[in-house]
């Protein structure tokens, strides 16, 4: 849990803190900086009342700021006029509260500190994030991967528009998107997050669509905020895979595929999806070593087809390929019935695939032994 460091004697204050936070942090009196105590996600309240009256205002935010080691530091004042007020910012700290205020009043700033440190310092789940020029498509892939691979508390974020094709494909009606997050960020946690975004009943899996169900894009989203969001998921959640569906900004996904620890390159065999899937690349503008590290999943394989996963990963400068056959009858009637493959007790050679992306253990049965043995001779003949 985060904690707040709150530089007083006064027993009444840091209760008052405590309140107001809701339980989200603990608050500890204490009369100076440890260092050892900086390493868990933090933020420092210097008590205006606790500073001696012949020392400097400046000169003890200064020294507080200095051992802070880049941790927000807050003043609580009862002296709320600008003059001041300037003075304790022109000094360093992040920001002012009053000493007397209400608990909205204190929290609405330490919440948003303290967001902000979870997000730098805290725990950061895993992130995935699945790129494509067939947004259905990776949709798709995007769910039976983070069903596949939870491990913990799972989100999918899925950015596909005019709808989420993820929501159909979960059975999921949504009223939560990014738009509500980034409105709730002062204040969003894990629990929050868990109370409010759509959860997939059987797989546990929480999920944040782009339209939050409204069927149209939000407005007034800038990339910082979604970028700062998909930062703060990552301390909430244990894993957050993240479809970038209709995403093009090419600063935010370049941003993101940095942060991501696997980027997931979905394309058909087609050479138009090939060229698509180029100028998504080239729109991100990352370094050729990160597109190195892509994998590149070739999206409904067929053997018979000359350009190959091979070809297509020397065409997009990615490191590795892997093969996603689908059986078209069972992924539409799949998608119809709200009933994802991952859930399937026989989830076919797909699902051997998706779960071989992402390091879990094929369940292997019959029908999938047989299947396995046809593939291969028809690979031999073809």
């Amino acid at each position: 849990m985060a904690a707040i460091f709150l530089l007083s004697v006064d027993r009444m204050l840091a209760r008052r803190i405590e309140e107001a936070m809701g339980g989200r942090a603990t608050v500890e009196l204490v009369q100076s900086i440890e260092r050892e105590a900086l390493a868990k996600p933090c933020l420092i309240v210097i008590d205006r009342a606790a500073i001696p009256p012949e020392r400097a205002l400046s000169a003890a935010i200064g020294t507080v700021v200095e051992s802070a080691g880049g941790r927000p530091v807050v003043l609580a004042t009862g002296e709320m006029e600008a003059e001041p007020l300037l003075r304790a910012i022109r000094a360093g700290v992040d920001d002012v509260i009053p000493r007397d205020g209400e608990g909205a009043e204190i929290a609405v700033v330490l919440a948003r500190l303290l967001n902000d440190a979870v997000a730098d310092r805290g725990h950061r789940g895993r992130l995935t994030l699945v790129l494509g020029a067939d947004r259905d498509a990776c949709a798709v892939v995007a769910s039976d991967m983070a069903i596949a691979g939870a491990r913990g508390a799972t989100l999918l974020v899925d950015c596909t528009l005019p709808t989420s094709a993820a929501a159909t494909y979960l059975d999921l009606s949504v009223d939560y998107g990014l738009a509500s997050a980034v409105g709730d960020r002062d204040r969003l946690d894990a629990s929050l997050l868990a109370s409010t975004v759509a959860r997939h009943g059987p797989s546990g899996l929480m999920l944040l669509t782009f339209d939050g169900g409204t069927g149209v894009e939000p407005a007034g989203l800038t990339p910082g905020d979604l970028a700062g969001l998909i930062r703060l998921l990552r301390g909430c959640c244990d894993h957050v895979v993240l479809n970038a569906g209709s995403l093009r900004h090419g600063g935010l996904l370049r941003e993101v595929a940095a942060e991501a620890d696997r980027v997931e390159l979905l394309c058909g065999q087609t050479i138009r999806e090939v060229e698509a899937c180029r100028r998504l690349l080239d729109r991100i503008g990352a370094e050729r070593e990160r597109v190195a590290a892509m994998r590149l999943l070739v999206w409904d394989h067929l053997p018979g087809v000359l350009l190959d996963g091979r070809r297509m990963a020397e065409a997009l400068g990615v490191g590795s390929v892997l093969a996603l056959p689908v059986d078209r009858a069972r992924m539409r009637n799949a998608l119809n019935a709200g009933r994802p493959m991952a859930m399937e007790a026989d989830g076919g050679a797909y699902m051997a695939a998706v779960r071989r992306a992402c390091g879990v253990g094929a369940k292997v049965g019959g029908i999938d032994r047989l299947r396995r043995a046809m593939l291969k001779v028809v690979e031999r003949a073809s």
